[in-house]
């Protein structure tokens, strides 16, 4: 996994979510460079707000207010590819998250969502419950069977960590998300979703201890 492959994974992710009509506001990535070497991937985190303890509707109204993602979806769904390298190409950690409308846009806000309903109305249902979801990547912090290097967080429990085999490409994150929560509008455009990605190495820092546990495999 390298921080050009990275990008272009992004780029190729956030064309097809385009053209499907998924997503409906997007911000191509580029690479940053920080002053200690560093290498970015991802909107500026202004997302540490994502972390704190405040009402879940205020987490997304302010990373939508202040375009904290790369990625709005059709129904104003959040997602975010946050990666960081070493100077020489080593990835160091990863945030990719999606954050659920917690309202519904309204008819003229998004009549799109209203109008088409074999493509979206399995996301406008009324039983749906809406929750984040996280898959961070930071060894540093890793302890194990406790902090995995690699998790899954669901609706921001503070202590939900499941368990991930490694880091995660961008490609593999946004089809998890649009096959399991976008389902309709991903079987009608299926070729252009399970189009092959740009290839990643793939990384394996998942414990023995770990893998005795429930835990999470991902895709390519």
């Amino acid at each position: 996994m390298n921080p050009d492959g990275v990008r272009k994974q992004i780029g190729d992710l956030i064309e097809r979510m385009v053209a499907a009509s998924v997503s409906v506001k997007q911000f191509h990535p580029s690479l940053r460079t920080t002053e200690g070497g560093s290498i970015l991937i991802g909107r500026k985190p202004s997302s540490a707000i994502a972390l704190r303890d405040v009402p879940y509707e205020e987490v997304y109204r302010e990373l939508e207010r202040s375009d904290a993602y790369d990625a709005k979806l059709v129904d104003g769904g959040l997602l975010l590819f946050q990666y960081r390298f070493d100077g020489s190409g080593r990835l160091l950690t990863h945030r990719l998250a999606y954050f659920p409308n917690p309202g519904l846009p309204n008819v003229e806000e998004a009549p799109a969502l209203y109008e088409r309903d074999e493509l979206y109305g399995d996301i406008i249902a009324r039983r749906l419950v809406r929750f984040p979801i996280r898959f961070d990547y930071d060894p540093s912090r890793k302890v194990d069977g406790v902090h995995p290097a690699s998790h899954m967080t669901l609706g921001q429990y503070e202590n939900c960590r499941i368990p991930v085999v490694g880091p995660i490409g961008p490609t593999s994150f946004g089809i998890f998300i649009i096959r399991n929560f976008y389902c309709r509008a991903y079987t009608r455009h299926k070729n252009k979703f399970d189009r092959r990605a740009l290839p990643l190495d793939r990384i394996e820092c998942i414990s023995d201890a770990e893998r005795r546990m429930s835990h999470f495999v991902h895709g390519r």
